[in-house]
């Protein structure tokens, strides 16, 4: 029976990943050229490089205490909040962000009178990049969590100590845990379209200038000619799988 469903698993694997072997292929065989590499593509890279490293880290500080929860106590609300995100149209993210940075609210009022703007800006880009990945991180360390043994943290109540020092040292040792959900979320991070091209076409001010996301960046390069837009597609592709990869690495080790 075994052997069967392998076979049919494979069969079912390699028509899932037939078309991102094909862009490999077709991106860095027939129709590669110079736009694999070129400044534009690496410029677009470093910014969603960077916005995905910083969303990771905000993921980290601020989501990890809503996983254990969910992996100790089960809520299903938090459960259902945390899907959100991650079921609506991605579009539908960008435009709620904008909204809620724009003068017709109070938050987006009180933002623009510290001069704080979501907008076609470098923070604008996080934020929609923590909404569209929290979700997917929060799962992630939820199972790592769940996988863990509650016997030392009960003992540890039982002796006396604290839960926010029972937290720090089951925080602290999960950190390569912690470290892989990060990374699988930052690859997540680093494929989203729908809410980046709508808060964040471009990005502009230090180190990068006036940029677009990369994402943004191979749809435009799509729109003027899809078939130079194929090697592009190829490099961040296997740039994701490379950050993918590493979080695999991680949590083996």
């Amino acid at each position: 029976m075994y052997r069967l469903i392998a076979v049919y698993s494979a069969v079912a694997l390699s028509a899932l990943l037939a078309p991102f072997v094909a862009l490999v292929y077709y991106g860095y065989g027939p129709f590669f050229s110079g736009a694999a590499f070129s400044e534009g593509l690496f410029r677009s890279m470093g910014v969603t490089m960077l916005a995905s490293s910083t969303a990771m880290l905000i993921n980290i500080a601020f989501f990890t205490q809503v996983a254990y929860y969910a992996a100790r106590r089960g809520n299903a609300i938090i459960s259902a909040l945390t899907d959100v995100p991650a079921s609506v149209p991605h579009p539908i993210v960008g435009i709620a962000l904008v909204l809620l940075a724009s003068p017709q609210t109070a938050i987006g009022r009180f933002l623009n009178s510290l001069g704080i703007s979501l907008f076609d800006s470098y923070i604008g880009l996080v934020a929609a990049l923590v909404v569209v990945s929290a979700p997917v991180y929060i799962r992630s360390a939820q199972s790592y969590f769940e996988s863990l043994p509650r016997e030392p943290e009960l003992m540890a109540l039982s002796l006396g100590a604290g839960e926010a020092r029972v937290l720090w040292y089951v925080f602290r040792s999960s950190a390569r845990g912690l470290l892989s959900s990060g990374l699988t979320a930052m690859s997540r991070a680093i494929s989203e379209f729908g809410a980046v091209a709508i808060v964040a076409y471009y990005v502009s001010g230090p180190p990068f200038g006036l940029a677009s996301p990369a994402s943004v960046y191979i749809w435009s390069s799509f729109e003027a000619y899809y078939l130079s837009a194929i090697p592009e597609a190829a490099t961040l592709l296997l740039f994701s799988l490379a950050v993918l990869a590493a979080a695999h690495a991680v949590k083996r080790n």
